[in-house]
């Protein structure tokens, strides 16, 4: 019976399901925490390797754009299209070159930290926007995205096992200056290459750790990155040039 009712939740999740079959399920959620932990799960999943791939595929656009641009010798009017094309990219990632350009008389790690640090988006748990009976922490995130850090900090922390909530009470706390109890999380977070958040936890623990004076950790941290497959391998190495 849990082998057909978990089949049905992933329909469910994906929209399939009939109105009929919908209504049985968000009657099971309400009654099953089981069942509706199962579904917050699936769906944290889903979000982040849909955000982690659209990362992904944005970079190797940027990069055959990058590529292509180094082959051919470029007229004025197409020098233009890209200084616009690099000037949209870099309002939509906050960082990138113009960073690199920024920070060439700035080394302060205060300083450093102001170009990258970018308050990362909330995911949406719930697909459908229905909040259901006893679903907190929906409620709470929506609380982080609203910009009232202070007391999402204190709700979200109360999720001792949810990977989820752990990260954004962490940047709850960065968002409202409490680097220590951010940096306390995110350590934590970040010994565990099996948590859905390791690869963001590494880079906004190398931020904290430039807020809090701990310039080699926070070497020893953005090296580390530099190195990897992590998502801001690039940045940290940008990072680096400035802190070595």
């Amino acid at each position: 019976m849990m082998n057909k009712i978990e089949k049905k939740l992933e329909e469910f999740i994906s929209g399939e399901l009939s109105e009929d079959d919908a209504k049985q399920i968000r009657e099971e959620l309400q009654k099953n925490p089981k069942l509706t932990k199962e579904k917050e799960l699936r769906e944290l999943i889903d979000n982040v390797i849909k955000e982690d791939k659209e990362v992904i595929d944005f970079r190797i656009n940027l990069a055959k754009l990058s590529r292509e641009s180094k082959k051919q010798k470029m007229s004025l009017p197409m020098k233009r299209k890209w200084y616009i094309a690099a000037a949209s990219i870099t309002v939509a990632l906050a960082s990138g070159a113009s960073a690199f350009l920024i920070l060439n008389n700035q080394s302060r790690p205060e300083d450093i930290f102001k170009v990258y640090y970018q308050t990362p988006k909330p995911i949406k748990i719930v697909r459908s926007g229905t909040n259901f009976p006893g679903d907190t922490f929906n409620r709470d995130m929506q609380i982080y995205s609203d910009g009232n850090y202070d007391e999402a900090s204190r709700r979200l922390i109360k999720y001792s096992s949810n990977p989820a909530a752990r990260f954004y009470a962490a940047i709850s706390y960065m968002e409202i200056g409490q680097y220590n109890n951010a940096e306390s999380i995110l350590s934590f977070i970040a010994s565990n290459p099996s948590d859905l958040f390791y690869d963001q936890a590494q880079w906004y623990l190398g931020l904290c750790y430039l807020m809090n004076n701990k310039k080699q950790e926070a070497i020893d941290v953005f090296s580390r990155i530099a190195h990897s497959q992590n998502l801001y391998n690039d940045k940290a190495a940008q990072i680096l040039s400035k802190l070595q």
